[in-house]
């Protein structure tokens, strides 16, 4: 094995959890170190742990909001010489809870449902700082519904991730590259839908049994976003990012 490889650091007391991640961080070529006892986690944390990036189940401290910030914030995560920590969780939070974690030492919080690609750009972007996407727009990852017509028939779908000028909706049977498609999908929180015809740019359909890392799809782009709705896509982006 090369030593030259990234070591990240697994901190999770789910056996579901670390049974995803593990083989994931190994298939994207790092080094893993593993941990899974919930009272040895927090006093390996607490001392000095020599690793390229600290991936940490807040599970270790509690199920609740105040036993997680309580048991962050006895440790000194974000201290002179110490990794970036990728924390996930399976609480839902306000983007105020969010910035609360990242202040005691989180540099990512991610929710246990994200989609595994937004866990690889993360993973990759904490690693490589200084790498940045080559788009011309902020992409964001979705999650989300999305309905098409293709053939006479309705195809309801899910959008992976999105951005100002398209996006990649994750689809068993996406139709063929050069397809117009006319897209319907209500952005959360905001629950104006918006419709907007589409361009299938290219079209993922991997052999066999899809793989997370590379999902069944299709890259779509936009052709007729008019001012109010491109207006509204952009404030959606610029608050998550």
């Amino acid at each position: 094995m090369k030593q030259d490889m990234k070591l990240v650091a697994v901190f999770d007391p789910e056996e579901r959890s670390r049974k995803v991640v593990i083989p994931l961080m190994q298939k994207l070529g790092y080094r893993v170190d593993g941990h899974h006892d919930a009272e040895k986690i927090a006093s390996r944390l607490a001392g000095p742990y020599k690793a390229d990036l600290i991936f940490l189940h807040l599970a270790v401290f509690g199920d609740s909001y105040q036993q997680i910030t309580e048991g962050l914030g006895g440790l000194d995560l974000s201290g002179p010489g110490k990794p970036p920590v990728l924390a996930v969780t399976a609480l839902s939070l306000s983007s105020h809870s969010r910035e609360r974690l990242e202040s005691l030492g989180c540099s990512v919080v991610l929710s246990r449902q994200a989609p595994v690609m937004e866990l690889v750009f993360s993973v990759n972007r904490l690693l490589f700082p200084k790498i940045r996407e080559l788009r011309r727009y902020t992409r964001i990852f979705g999650g989300f519904p999305v309905s098409f017509e293709h053939g006479g028939t309705l195809h309801e779908a899910e959008i992976y991730n999105l951005s100002r000028e398209g996006a990649f909706i994750q689809c068993a049977a996406p139709p063929p590259e050069g397809a117009r498609l006319q897209l319907r999908f209500v952005l959360p929180d905001i629950g104006t839908p918006i419709e907007v015809e589409t361009l299938v740019n290219w079209v993922n359909q991997p052999e066999g049994a899809s793989d997370p890392l590379s999902p069944t799809g299709m890259g779509v782009s936009f052709l007729t976003l008019n001012a109010e709705e491109s207006s509204t896509l952009g404030r959606f982006i610029e608050d998550r990012t």
